[in-house]
C-alpha cells in the first residue's frame, strides 16, 4: 500500500489490533493488521500517524551506520549496559567467555572465523540472561498479580519481547544481554502487563504507570 508517498508493508496476522513499526536502515514501514480488517481502515490508521512516520524515518536515517564487529581483540562490545575491550584468546579445546576488568576474554579455536567467534559470546549472553530472567519474572509476577508459563530467548530483530496471552509464554530478545539490567527488568514488566492488558492503550499504559512510573524513561534509554 502507498499512502501519501510512503510505501507500507501490511502483514495480517491473528490479532486484534494494529501494530506500525520502522525498520532501518531507510526506514521501512511495516504494519500488522487483523486479517479481515478493511485496507480503507488500515489507510486511516497510517494516516492519522502520518506525521510521526515521516519524522521517525528522518530520524533513521540519520543514524550512523553500525559497524559490524568482525571479533578481533581490541573491538567493544557490550555487556549489561557497560562497554568491554575485546580479547580473543586461542583456545584448542575450551572455548568461553570471562570478564576481566574491563576487558572480555573470549577463549575460541585459533584461525576460527566470526561466525564462529560470534556464537560462542551469543551463548555467553543467553547464559547470562537465564540466570537473570527468572528472578525478576518471579519478582514482578507477584507484584503484578499474574503468572507466566514460561520464556523463552531469541535474537530478535524488532522487538525488545514478545508475549502470548493464551499461552503465557514470554520472549526475550537476546540483545538485552547488552543493555543495563533495568532495561531487561522494564521489559519484564511490559510482557506481564500484556497478561492483564494485550493492547498498547491507555490501560496498558496506565498498569504500567502504577506499576514502574519511570517506565518511560528506561524506554526511552532501551531504544536509544
Amino acid at each position: 500500500m502507498e499512502v501519501n508517498g510512503i510505501q507500507i508493508v501490511i502483514e495480517r496476522k491473528k490479532i486484534k489490533n494494529m501494530y506500525l513499526r520502522l525498520l532501518p536502515p531507510q526506514g521501512a514501514v511495516h504494519v500488522s493488521a487483523p486479517e479481515r480488517m478493511p485496507e480503507e481502515e488500515i489507510r486511516r490508521f497510517i494516516l492519522a500517524k502520518y506525521d510521526w512516520v515521516v519524522k521517525q524515518q528522518v530520524r533513521i536515517r540519520q543514524m550512523p551506520e553500525k559497524k559490524e564487529l568482525t571479533y578481533e581483540s581490541g573491538e567493544e562490545v557490550d555487556c549489561w549496559g557497560k562497554k568491554y575491550v575485546l580479547q580473543v584468546v586461542p583456545s584448542v579445546e575450551n572455548a568461553g567467555v570471562s570478564l576481566l576488568g574491563d576487558h572480555l576474554i573470549l577463549r575460541v579455536k585459533p584461525d576460527s572465523p566470526p561466525e564462529a567467534r560470534a556464537k560462542v559470546l551469543n551463548a555467553w549472553y543467553r547464559e547470562a540472561l537465564t540466570k537473570v530472567i527468572p528472578e525478576l519474572l518471579h519478582k514482578w509476577e507477584n507484584v503484578i498479580g499474574v503468572k507466566s508459563s514460561v520464556f523463552t530467548i531469541r535474537d530478535m530483530k524488532t522487538r525488545w519481547g514478545t508475549c502470548n496471552i493464551r499461552t503465557c509464554k514470554i520472549c526475550f530478545n537476546l540483545q538485552l544481554a547488552k543493555k543495563p539490567k533495568i532495561c531487561l527488568e522494564y521489559v519484564v514488566v511490559h510482557e506481564l502487563v500484556h497478561l492483564l492488558e494485550g493492547s498498547h492503550n491507555k490501560v496498558f499504559k496506565a498498569y504500567m504507570d502504577q506499576f514502574l512510573p519511570n517506565w518511560r524513561v528506561i524506554k526511552k534509554e532501551l531504544n536509544s
